[in-house]
C-alpha cells in the first residue's frame, strides 16, 4: 500500500458493520434511480435515509482527511440553520447531491468489476503498456478524451483497470518491478489528463450546458472552438511534460539496449475491446433517447445493466444457466462487498457535494459580483481570478459542479461592460478542468484511487501538479488573448 495512505481516500481496514453499509448504500443507489429517472415519489427521501445511515454507521472508522470533511459539513449544517430563512430547503438540496453522487460513483464503479475478469482487457492492457512511452502517452490521452465524450466518467471504469492488469503483465514479464510504478503513473496520469480537458469544449458534457443555461450572452460556437484549441494545446504541453520528466529512463533503456519493441497486436482482443466501447456508448445513448432522461442518470441506469452483462458474456461457453447464475453472485458480491470497499471515497465525494452546496446558499450572491465588477476592470484580472477561484475552492473539498454554478450564477448579476461572457465561460469550464486532474476531491481522481489503489493526494498532487500548473500557464495565455 502506498505510504502516505493515511491521509488518502482508502482506509486501511474498514471497521463499518458491512452489512449495515451494503445495505445503506443499495437503498442510496436504488431509490436514487427512482427519484431522478422515474420521480417516484418518496424516492428522494428514502435515499437521503439511507445515506445518512451509511454516514452513521462508520464516520468513527476512517482517517482524519474524511472526519474532517464530516465535521465542517456538520458546522454548515449548523450556519444554515441558523441564518438561512429556509434551512430545510437548503439541506434537502444538499443530501439530495450527496445521495445522487454517492449513487453516481458506486454505480459507474461496477463496470471495473466487470473489467477485472476480463481476458480481452488483460490482453489490451498488456499491448498497451507494451508501446513505446511517447507513442503510450499520446495514445491514451486522445483514448480517454474521445471515450469520454460518451462515457463520462466510465471511461476511467473502463480503461483503469485495463491499464493496471497491462502494467502488471508487463512487469511480470520483463522483471522490472522497480519500473512498475512509473509505468502506472504515466499512464493513468495520460488517461486522467485526456479525459478532465474534454470539458473545455465538448458540447456532450454537463459542463457546457450549465456554462450555456447560466451566461446567456455566450457564443456556443466560439466557446467549443476556443475550448477544443485550448485541450489540443494542453495534450502538447501534458505529451512534452511527460517525456522531459522521464528522459532519464529513455536515455538509459537506449544504453542498456533494452528499448522492448511493442508485442504483436492482439487483433481479437482489440476487436472485442472495441466491440465493447460501442455496445455501451449504444447503451448509454438509447437509454438516453428511449427514457428522455438527462446523459448522467442515462449513464448511471445503463452502466451497471452492460456491467452484468459483460460478466454473463464472460463465461458463456459454460453454457447459458451457468454464465448467468456466476453473474447473479458476482451482482451479490458486488454489493455485499465491493459496496462497502468503495465507502470511504463515497463519503469523500458526497460530502464533497454537500459542502458545495450548503456553501453556495450561505455566501451572499451580490458581494460577490460586486467583487467582479471592481476585479473587470482588468479583464485579464477577472478572468484568471474566476478560473484560480473554481480551482482552489476544489482544494477546500468544494465540488467544482457546485461552484461553477455558484458563481456563473453571480457573474450573470453583475454589470460587467466590456467582458466578453463567452471569454467567463472559457475561463470557468478552464477552472473546472484544472480542478480535475488537480484535487484529490473531485470524481476522476476518486475513480481511479479506486481502480488503483493509489491515494487521492499522489494521483492529483504529487502525480499531476505539475502538470496543473502548466495547464494553467496555457489557460493564462489563452484568457489574455480572448480578454484583449
Amino acid at each position: 500500500m502506498p505510504a502516505d495512505q493515511s491521509i488518502g481516500v482508502q482506509a486501511v481496514v474498514s471497521p463499518w458493520p458491512e452489512r449495515v453499509v451494503a445495505a445503506a448504500l443499495a437503498v442510496v443507489a436504488l431509490a436514487t434511480l427512482g427519484r431522478v429517472i422515474l420521480g417516484l415519489p418518496g424516492a428522494g427521501e428514502l435515499a437521503i435515509g439511507g445515506y445518512l445511515c451509511f454516514v452513521l454507521a462508520g464516520i468513527a472508522g476512517h482517517v482524519w482527511r474524511i472526519k474532517t470533511l464530516f465535521a465542517v459539513a456538520v458546522v454548515l449544517t449548523g450556519a444554515v440553520t441558523v441564518t438561512v430563512d429556509e434551512p430545510s430547503a437548503v439541506l434537502r438540496a444538499g443530501f439530495d447531491t450527496a445521495a445522487y453522487l454517492a449513487s453516481f460513483l458506486l454505480l459507474l464503479g461496477v463496470l471495473r468489476e466487470a473489467a477485472q475478469s476480463s481476458p480481452a482487457v488483460r490482453d489490451c492492457g498488456e499491448y498497451l503498456t507494451s508501446q513505446p512511452p511517447g507513442r503510450r502517452y499520446l495514445a491514451l490521452h486522445t483514448g480517454g478524451h474521445l471515450l469520454g465524450l460518451m462515457l463520462n466518467f466510465g471511461v476511467l471504469s473502463l480503461l483503469g483497470p485495463l491499464i493496471k492488469r497491462g502494467v502488471a503483465a508487463a512487469t511480470a514479464r520483463s522483471g522490472e518491478t522497480h519500473l512498475a510504478e512509473i509505468r502506472e503513473r504515466r499512464q493513468l496520469s495520460a488517461l486522467l489528463r485526456g479525459f478532465a480537458w474534454i470539458i473545455a469544449w465538448s458540447p456532450t458534457t454537463i459542463t457546457q450546458a450549465l456554462l450555456l443555461t447560466l451566461l446567456p450572452g455566450v457564443e456556443a460556437h466560439r466557446l467549443l472552438l476556443l475550448g477544443l484549441a485550448m485541450a489540443l494545446t494542453v495534450l502538447l504541453v501534458g505529451w512534452l511534460e511527460d517525456r522531459l520528466r522521464w528522459r532519464h529512463l529513455r536515455r538509459a533503456s537506449e544504453r542498456a539496449g533494452r528499448a522492448a519493441p511493442a508485442l504483436p497486436a492482439p487483433r481479437r482482443a482489440l476487436r472485442s475491446m472495441a466491440l465493447i466501447c460501442v455496445l455501451l456508448i449504444a447503451s448509454v445513448v438509447l437509454t438516453k433517447q428511449a427514457l428522455e432522461i438527462p446523459t448522467v442518470p442515462a449513464l448511471m441506469l445503463s452502466v451497471p445493466c452492460f456491467a452484468f452483462a459483460w460478466i454473463v458474456v464472460q463465461r458463456i461457453s459454460e453454457g447459458f444457466g451457468l454464465a448467468l447464475g456466476h453473474g447473479l453472485d458476482r451482482g451479490r458480491r458486488i454489493v455485499r462487498h465491493g459496496f462497502p470497499t468503495s465507502s470511504p471515497e463515497v463519503l469523500t465525494l458526497s460530502s464533497a457535494g454537500f459542502i458545495g452546496s450548503l456553501a453556495a446558499a450561505l455566501i451572499p450572491v451580490d458581494q460577490v459580483a460586486a467583487v467582479a465588477a471592481w476585479a473587470a476592470q482588468t479583464p485579464l484580472l477577472l478572468l484568471t481570478g474566476i478560473t484560480a477561484v473554481v480551482v482552489l475552492a476544489a482544494q477546500l473539498a468544494l465540488s467544482p459542479i457546485m461552484f461553477v454554478v455558484f458563481l456563473g450564477s453571480a457573474l450573470a448579476q453583475a454589470p460587467l461592460p466590456g467582458i466578453d461572457q463567452t471569454a467567463i465561460a472559457l475561463a470557468l469550464g478552464a477552472g473546472w478542468a484544472l480542478a480535475l486532474t488537480g484535487s484529490p476531491f473531485t470524481a476522476s481522481v476518486l475513480i481511479l484511487s479506486r481502480v488503483t489503489g493509489v491515494t487521492g493526494t499522489r494521483v492529483s498532487w504529487t502525480w499531476n501538479g505539475a502538470f496543473t500548473m502548466l495547464a494553467a500557464g496555457v489557460v493564462v495565455l489563452f484568457l489574455a488573448a480572448v480578454s484583449n
